[in-house]
């Protein structure tokens, strides 16, 4: 209307045989514009009340003050939960759809299975082919991945606020109708036959994978994510369809979104799509704690490839997840790590990397570990030495040869503490990383909070807690050792 206005005030400056002319046409663009506007007018309203009718189907179910901004919950029309965080100081949105069940909810043989289904997801859908992915992604600086663990897979997209009413309807496409086209499978494929073989010759991977094996015999967790020897035979697309059907269950779908979103707008996308996925039952393994096979007898593996470069693992049961001993635990590994590396490597030299860690899982294990072992007829006495050492209370502030300075745990442990929620969440700034905190909270602990209350809990930790959590795993639990040495040809 202001271009037309414009007009005509310049109009009263020319012939007015030309005036009249623009006046008769401009009254047919008048005309024409009104028309246009009560037609735009119209669907205004219509769009008012559709977005109306929008607030009204999606009601906030909960609200969480999450220390990454306030977090709300949805729910789709078939029940699926969306979890968004709007406070993000940047324009990157995450949208991460979660599978609930993992690797525990398949057999032994199928380790793997869950790994490449997602892995398909990534190379396109019916619509959308692999190369048409690789050029959006470029065009748009966006990128389609995922990841798998024991209890579940995550589907993640992360793109620029503009480009993702372009983005989410290809990812959602991927996620609901993925191409499994052959040839990529074939190139899939290979890839894993590849990893398959280093997996083979190399001397770390069979001891861990030996390891695996009889700790978690007859466990859920025997399961893996990756793929191995006696699962690569039913990594096929029939059984990738398959296990696909039993994925999409709205029971086993959650949605986390953190960006800057059209939140009406955005669920209803989600709705159009992902709500529309029907529920069935599903039998998930419980979360629960069980002894594991940890004997008492050492074993011992040879392979040629380990001479010179051999490895010390010390396996213990470890604080499970959803144990009050978790956090400290961490905490504990880090600090004990410390100890081994002064005393195995820097006063002894008998390893290049020696170290201790814990899982994080309902069911998992604690290591101690030597890699590139040069003196494994005394690594059982330096690490014993190590643990006697934390079991004073002490640790090391510097070694100069056979002089080692001590300190104790008391005046070191703000700084352990410190150092862990560096490591843990220096990362989980972002959108993506903020998601991924979000996932992994729902992921392990099936509560979106209990995730958040990690650094109060390590921040609560104190000496006597270390050196509790310390005796009753490291020292008193279960352990069993397993060694791999070199194998003279």
């Amino acid at each position: 209307m202001k271009e037309i206005n414009c007009k005509r005030l310049n109009c009263k400056k020319i012939f007015f045989v030309v005036a009249t002319i623009f006046v008769l046409l401009n009254t047919n663009i008048f005309a024409t514009t009104n028309n246009a506007l009560k037609k735009t007018n119209t669907a205004s309203e219509q769009t008012t009340a559709a977005e109306n009718s929008t607030l009204q189907k999606f009601k906030i179910e909960k609200q969480y003050n999450l220390q990454s901004g306030k977090v709300c919950q949805y729910k789709l029309q078939n029940g699926i939960p969306v979890f968004i965080n709007c406070d993000v100081p940047n324009q990157v949105d995450a949208v991460y759809i979660i599978v609930n069940g993992g690797s525990m909810c398949l057999k032994p043989e199928f380790s793997g299975l869950e790994n490449s289904l997602f892995e398909m997801m990534t190379y396109g859908s019916k619509k959308y082919s692999r190369k048409d992915l690789q050029a959006l992604a470029y065009q748009t600086q966006s990128s389609i991945g995922h990841y798998s663990i024991y209890s579940g897979s995550v589907f993640t997209l992360n793109c620029i606020n503009y480009y993702l009413k372009n983005m989410l309807p290809i990812f959602i496409d991927c996620f609901i109708n993925p191409a499994f086209n052959q040839e990529d499978f074939d190139l899939h494929k290979e890839h894993l036959q590849q990893s398959l073989v280093h997996s083979k010759n190399d001397p770390e991977a069979i001891l861990f994978n030996e390891i695996h094996k009889r700790v978690y015999k007859n466990s859920p967790l025997l399961t893996s994510s990756s793929v191995k020897e006696n699962s690569i035979k039913n990594i096929n697309i029939k059984n990738l369809k398959s296990h696909h059907a039993k994925i999409l269950n709205a029971q086993r779908i959650q949605v986390v979104a953190v960006g800057k979103y059209d939140v009406e707008n955005f669920l209803e996308q989600l709705d159009e799509t992902l709500g529309k996925i029907k529920t069935a039952p599903v039998k998930i393994p419980l979360s629960t704690q069980k002894k594991l096979n940890i004997g008492k007898d050492k074993i011992v593996l040879e392979h040629k490839d380990a001479v010179g470069s051999e490895i010390a693992v010390r396996v213990f049961e470890s604080p499970s997840v959803l144990s009050e001993d978790y956090v400290c635990g961490q905490i504990v590994s880090d600090i004990f790590s410390g100890t081994m590396f002064n005393i195995i490597r820097e006063k002894y030299g008998a390893c290049y990397t020696p170290g201790s860690q814990i899982d994080s899982s309902f069911n998992p294990i604690g290591i101690d570990y030597g890699l590139r072992v040069s003196d494994m007829e005394n690594f059982e006495k330096y690490f014993d030495e190590c643990k006697a050492l934390m079991s004073e209370g002490k640790v090391i502030s510097s070694v100069n040869g056979s002089d080692v300075i001590f300190d104790t745990v008391e005046n070191c442990i703000d700084g352990y503490k410190n150092s862990y929620l560096s490591k843990k969440y220096s990362s989980q700034s972002t959108s993506s990383g903020i998601a991924s905190r979000m996932t992994s909270s729902l992921l392990q602990f099936g509560d979106i909070t209990l995730g958040e209350k990690i650094p109060e809990r390590a921040m609560n930790v104190n000496a006597n807690d270390v050196m509790r959590v310390f005796e009753k795993y490291w020292v008193n639990g279960n352990s069993q050792w397993f060694l791999m040495v070199g194998k003279k040809e």
